[in-house]
This record gives C-alpha cells, structure tokens and sequence, in this order.
C-alpha cells in the first residue's frame, strides 16, 4: 500500500517533525532509545509503555538451570531483558563468564541492540545473524554446521514464543530453555491509550513486542465493541491518518490477528529501522 505524504510534518533532518508517535515499550534503560530516536527526528514521543517485566513465578528455575551451561556450546539471547537475570543467576552459583567461553561455550544475539547489552555484561556475542529475528537466529545456527553437535541454552520470557527451540529441535540440535522473566500488561494502560488514539491524539503507534501489540489489539477491540457493537466493532478501524509501526513480522502478526492493520515492518528489525520505517511510511508518495 503506497501511503501519502502527511500535510504539516518536516522533510529536511527532522523528517517527523511534530508527528504524534507513541511508543509502547518500556526500555531497559532510561531515557528509552526509541523516544530518543524520535525525538532526534523531530517527532513527539507519547511513552506510553502496555507492558512492564518482573522476576518469574519460580525466580529460583534460571538459577537452577545454569549451574548445567558447561554442558553446552550456545547460549541463545533475544531479549536485552534477559541479560540482567542471566547474569545475576551466574552470579548468584558462582559460575565466571570467563571459564564458561574457555570451556567452549559460544553466544549468539538476535540483533546488534541485544549484542551491546551483552557486550556490557562481558558476553560478547559470537553470532548476530543477518536477519535480526527468530527465524534469522534459527538459520543463522544451522548454517554452522551438523545441527545434533548443537546444545543450546535458551533463557527467555515466561511466555516466549517455542518457534527457535521447536525449529532447532526438528533439526536436531538439543535446547534447553529457562525462564528469565516474565512479561505483564500494566493496568488500565491499553485502555488510556485506546482512548487517545480514538480522540485523535496519536499520529502513529509504535510496537517492538507481541505483547505490548496484543494489549493494545484487545483494548482497541474492547473500545469498539463498546462504541458500536459486535458488528460494528469488525468494521470500524483506527482513525484515518493513525499509522501503526511494528519491529518484525512476530509483532505484526501479533496486531493482525488482533484487527489491527500494520502499515510498515521495520527493516531491518531495530530501533533504527523501525524510525526509519515511520518516516518512509508518510514520505512515501503515489509514483
């Protein structure tokens, strides 16, 4: 779909200029990267985060699971948020980063944001694949070589998707996965954002998770519901001229099935990439 340019925004260095963008994660660190990124474009970051993390509900399994990592050649990393509870497990059963890499094990990130984070915590990633996603981790892996000499760690979210140990599994390799934290919806915030958005207060939404993106899908679809009825709620989009932006084809999976048209994936998949989709997204022209 080729969009038009939007009357009133900036085409020169601030190509975003006043455009309303939220942005729906909480970053790792403060000021988040994405506002900041926004913000260098001109835009106007609304930090509107739907999800927040917290220790899992037995904070005690990564902690038992990493004792074993000697065992293994790879350790999988495709969340920044993995990182700190990783690292304080490791801390925690006196294991030194130092001794696991002398005994062979290898670390791959899915995507150059995730590698700095490992970098700082003395994990220097070995593999970033090209493709900053799942499917690129899977792939990225394979290519190495005979899958069955694979054994990989895999810490994550409590409720991570299975596609990267599923995949390898059918392949051959062996994973063993553990829980790091866990993702939960912060209250009432789907619901104010809804509320913006449906008063025409945001230009373009921001999603970099299948989690902020089902929050705000069901407040969006509760909204309608509410306003229109059933029927109506099937028929009745976000307001015309509200862009939705997300990080990679997980996420926008995650808003399509939730009624929520996608406009743009980012590429490549990062923070980078997807302030660069934005802009693209309302610079486009009809040729």
């Amino acid at each position: 779909m080729v969009l038009p340019a939007v009357t009133g925004y900036g085409l020169g260095a601030r190509p975003l200029e006043g455009l309303r963008v939220a942005v729906t994660r909480r970053g790792t660190v403060q000021p988040d990267r994405l506002a900041e990124l926004l913000d260098h474009a001109g835009a106007r970051p609304i930090e509107a985060p739907l999800t927040s993390t917290l220790p899992p509900e037995d904070p005690l399994e990564l902690g038992r699971a990493v004792v074993s990592l000697y065992a293994f050649n790879w350790l999988v990393v495709t969340s920044a948020q993995t990182v700190t509870p990783l690292c304080e497990a490791l801390e925690t059963a006196g294991i030194r980063v130092d001794s696991l890499r002398e005994d062979g094990l290898r670390v791959c990130a899915v995507g150059p944001r995730t590698g700095e984070t490992l970098s700082k915590a003395v994990l220097e990633p070995d593999l970033i694949p090209e493709r900053f996603c799942a499917s690129g981790v899977v792939d990225a892996l394979l290519e190495l070589g005979d899958p069955r000499r694979l054994k990989v760690f895999f810490p994550r979210a409590e409720e991570g998707r299975e596609m990267i140990p599923w995949l390898l599994r059918e392949a051959g390799a062996e994973v063993v996965t553990a829980t790091a934290y866990r993702t939960v919806l912060i209250l009432g915030a789907g619901t104010r954002l809804s509320a913006q958005v449906d008063a025409g207060k945001v230009d373009a939404l921001t999603f970099t998770a299948g989690s902020a993106a089902r929050v705000f899908s069901d407040a969006w679809a509760r909204r309608r519901t509410d306003a229109a009825g059933e029927a109506g709620a099937r028929l009745m989009s976000l307001p015309t001229g509200t862009r939705v932006i997300a990080l990679g084809p997980a996420t926008a999976s995650a808003l399509e099935s939730g009624g929520v048209r996608v406009d743009r994936i980012a590429y490549p998949h990062t923070l980078e990439g997807l302030v660069a989709s934005l802009q693209d997204c309302y610079l486009a022209r009809d040729t």
